[in-house]
């Protein structure tokens, strides 16, 4: 008795009837009558008839249809119609005839390490930023390393200890709500490598405090630190900036930003520009208006000069660097770019600031802020004093003659 052949699947013969009665056959599509390409417009109507026409498809030795079951593929979610779909690529292959098919993705291994997160915030005004690093624990709960670090004097402290995701989402949410912090995601090699540079720093100036660090890292990392410029997005791209002249003549718009409002000298760094003004006001000689005006402007000029040129420099184009890439963390790309542009300016050979009105507005408002602090505490003194200056004497007897 002869063996019988494998029984046919009844889904393939109730597709086949189907594929017949759109007329498309073999010999159609051998002889071009229907278009493989056509063939998308049927795809979907029928679930029978998509069986059938993989397994017709692989019976067509054709570069076009081993690439028209290929893009299918992609597309489906169904395992049987994957499974006709892909036996038919075999088919064909079988016959020499390839198509490029995507590989596969590797699954992920249970043993792959787990890479921390990184969290950065903010600049202030003296460079001060707080950078964290965070991975996950074996059995649950999280790494957490966090410190403050200074551009360009380094760490300033640095604490290691164990939380919950809860409680780093709650310390995330306190630093907004109490100090208006808000700390932004950044590649982790970037605040690891900011960490290692800025340990290295504070302890070449023999910093004590600093010193948990390394034991600290070692429960997130082993391998040492890469050095790692400022991860800028591409959107931030540094030659079409650099070029864009309007970002820099535009640059004091910064100040709208909440976080570079803080970006004030303090009272000693304003200090010997505020007594060169306090000088000029208080010469016995009599300045009319214009030439006082112009004293102050090259005491602005001074400042602004020795401020942003050399390593001082330097420094402002890094924080402005690092700001750029908050800024657009935060959705705020115009002002990003304004960042970097003048980042990019300060970072070129000879540049000392001038010309930017960025440079000079941060000079002009940290000065102003602290000359009037001074008058307004040596109004309160001289209100019990009888001693008079030169000059308010000056302007005394200016004013005497005037009356008479």
């Amino acid at each position: 008795m002869a063996k019988k052949g494998p029984k046919r699947d009844p889904r393939l013969t109730q597709g086949a009837k189907v594929l017949k009665e759109w007329e498309i056959s073999l010999s159609a599509l051998q002889n071009n009558s229907v278009a493989v390409a056509s063939l998308n417009e049927r795809i979907g109507e029928n679930a029978d008839a998509d069986l059938a026409l993989a397994a017709l498809l692989g019976d067509l030795q054709t570069a076009e249809s081993a690439q028209f079951l290929v893009s299918w593929e992609a597309k489906v979610s169904d395992k049987r119609l994957r499974k006709e779909i892909s036996r038919s690529i075999y088919r064909l292959s079988q016959k020499g005839i390839q198509a490029d098919r995507p590989e596969k993705e590797v699954p992920r291994s249970v043993l792959t390490p787990i890479e921390p997160e990184g969290y950065i915030s903010p600049m202030d005004g003296q460079g001060d930023r707080l950078v964290w690093l965070v991975k996950s624990r074996v059995g649950g709960g999280l790494h957490f390393l966090s410190s403050l670090i200074n551009e360009p004097e380094g760490m300033r402290y640095v604490d290691g200890t164990e939380v919950t995701r809860k409680m780093l989402r709650h310390a995330r949410q306190d630093l907004s709500d109490t100090h208006q912090i808000t700390m932004v995601e950044a590649p982790w090699q970037y605040c690891d490598f900011l960490m290692h540079e800025g340990y290295e720093r504070a302890q070449a100036q023999g910093k004590k405090e600093v010193e948990p660090y390394p034991a600290a890292r070692s429960h997130l990392l082993t391998a040492p630190a890469d050095p790692q410029d400022v991860p800028l997005p591409a959107n931030l791209d540094r030659e079409t900036i650099a070029s864009d002249e309007n970002l820099l003549t535009t640059s004091l718009e910064l100040f709208e930003e909440k976080e570079l409002q803080r970006w004030l000298f303090d009272a000693e760094q304003s200090k010997p520009y505020v007594e060169k003004i306090t000088s000029a006001q208080e010469s016995p000689l009599v300045l009319n208006p214009q030439q006082q005006h112009d004293r102050v402007e090259d005491v602005i000029k001074e400042a602004v000069a020795e401020t942003f040129s050399g390593e001082k420099g330097q420094t402002y184009a890094r924080r402005l660097e690092e700001t750029a890439l908050y800024l657009c963390a935060t959705d705020r790309l115009e002002a990003a770019k304004r960042a970097l542009a003048v980042a990019l300016a300060l970072q070129k050979e000879g540049a000392n600031g001038s010309q930017i009105s960025f440079c000079e507005g941060l000079v002009r408002q940290s000065i102003s802020m602290h000359y009037g602090e001074e008058k307004q505490q040596e109004q309160e003194e001289a209100k019990g004093s009888l001693i008079m200056k030169p000059s308010e004497f000056a302007a005394r007897v200016q004013q005497s003659q005037r009356q008479r």
